[in-house]
């Protein structure tokens, strides 16, 4: 049994680059030192004696920075090399965390946490695209899962290491998370070559040819794009708005809370590569993608059917982390897939964005409706909207079959 096992997770992590091993090491340490803006509202809050509102008002510069970084990072992509924006952006923001601990006013404080947030945000569509360069269409998939594993891990650490910094002294949380992404810069220079063709050994491989010149322009990842958007609104309350749910509601302790999300990451590394390995070949990637969505309904559905059971929570976690499993690693190879080396970058941005968006958007919407209409409305309304993006990933599939069979030479026959 222990040697079925091991072959099981030896094929399903084989045949990955060094390099894909790398960026996941690069990313694991950029995301181990994320540890100023999980505790920012506390840090503005508790040490500069700011009020709540203040502090919003700071976090949601952070957020508008960071919509903004992840376009201008795609398009600097584009332009300069995936490679470059990704060292530029990791080495910068290292050195940004410093000046940030200087910031005691409101305007420095949300200019320059503004400034933090779209320089260091740049980084990931030039990681995404990165990520296709070394990987092949074979196991692009995995690849990319192998970097959310590295995300999860690294935002496991993160805020367990910023917690105990900020008993020490809060600054040592921005010194720590700058010396974490200078850290990943030099790995990132010292081990990763630069790297500005496929390693596949097409330059180009998608089932749909020829492709627009401009993200914007093409209608079938407009519309993913837009249905990516609803599902991430939607998943995004699971870290927003249900802990407090549970809290306020539920009567969760803390303790609890803690342990059930930190379960989510728990699974996400323990099996996503495992499932993706076994049910790739088997259906489209839009099919998965749609029955992520669903998944993602259903563990809200059951806050409203069980209402007030509180066994029911680790249920709904395994839900959700099924959905996120299912959906995102073939949202992110899906969005690759869709672009031509040259748009790469601005193709991953556009995909990016939807969680950017969604960050800003998921605590604000859903505070919102809780307040007014309370949480199970909320979680109604979170139902539907997933049903309605899963309709609409099974449309995208329709436009894509149409479009390839419209672009497909006649047969000779």
């Amino acid at each position: 049994m222990l040697q079925k096992t091991a072959t099981l997770y030896r094929n399903a992590y084989g045949g990955i680059s060094r390099e894909i091993w790398l960026l996941a090491f690069v990313m694991f340490i950029n995301r181990s030192g994320t540890m100023v803006i999980p505790f920012m509202s506390v840090y503005l809050t508790q040490a500069l004696h700011f009020s709540l509102a203040q502090a919003g008002l700071v976090v949601s510069c952070a957020g508008a920075g960071g919509i903004l970084g992840v376009y201008l990072g795609g398009k600097l992509t584009d332009k300069l090399g995936h490679y470059y924006v990704q060292m530029a952006s990791l080495a910068l923001g290292g050195s940004m965390f410093f000046v940030l601990m200087h910031m005691r006013t409101m305007p420095t404080l949300c200019l320059t946490t503004f400034a933090l947030s779209l320089v260091g945000e740049a980084f990931r569509p030039a990681n995404s695209t990165s990520i296709a360069y070394y990987s092949t269409p074979e196991n692009r998939t995995r690849a990319y899962a192998i970097n959310r594993l590295a995300i999860n891990i690294g935002w496991a650490i993160g805020p367990a290491l910023g917690g105990f910094f900020a008993t020490i002294g809060y600054q040592y949380l921005f010194i720590a998370d700058g010396i974490t992404n200078i850290s990943a810069a030099l790995v990132l220079l010292l081990l990763v070559k630069n790297r500005t063709q496929d390693s596949s050994s097409e330059n180009h491989k998608t089932t749909q040819n020829p492709m627009p010149q401009s993200a914007f322009r093409d209608v079938v990842y407009m519309r993913f794009v837009l249905f990516t958007t609803l599902f991430a609104v939607g998943f995004m309350q699971f870290f927003s708005m249900v802990p407090v749910f549970w809290k306020t509601q539920l009567h969760v302790s803390e303790f609890y809370i803690g342990l059930l999300l930190g379960t989510n990451g728990l699974l996400v590394a323990a099996f996503e590569m495992i499932l993706i390995y076994h049910i790739e070949p088997l259906r489209h990637k839009l099919v998965f993608i749609s029955w992520g969505v669903l998944f993602c309904g259903l563990s809200y559905s059951l806050f409203v059917v069980f209402q007030g059971i509180v066994w029911i929570l680790p249920l709904a976690v395994v839900t959700i982390t099924l959905s996120e499993m299912l959906a995102m690693p073939f949202m992110t190879s899906f969005s690759i897939e869709r672009s031509t080396p040259q748009t790469r970058g601005q193709y991953s941005a556009l995909y990016s964005m939807c969680y950017s968006i969604a960050q800003v958007a998921a605590p604000t919407l859903g505070g919102q409706i809780a307040t007014r209409f309370g949480y199970y409305v909320l979680w109604g309304v979170i139902v539907g909207l997933m049903l309605v993006a899963a309709v609409g990933f099974r449309w995208v599939k329709n436009l894509l079959e149409k479009e390839t069979f419209s672009t497909s030479p006649p047969s000779l026959s």
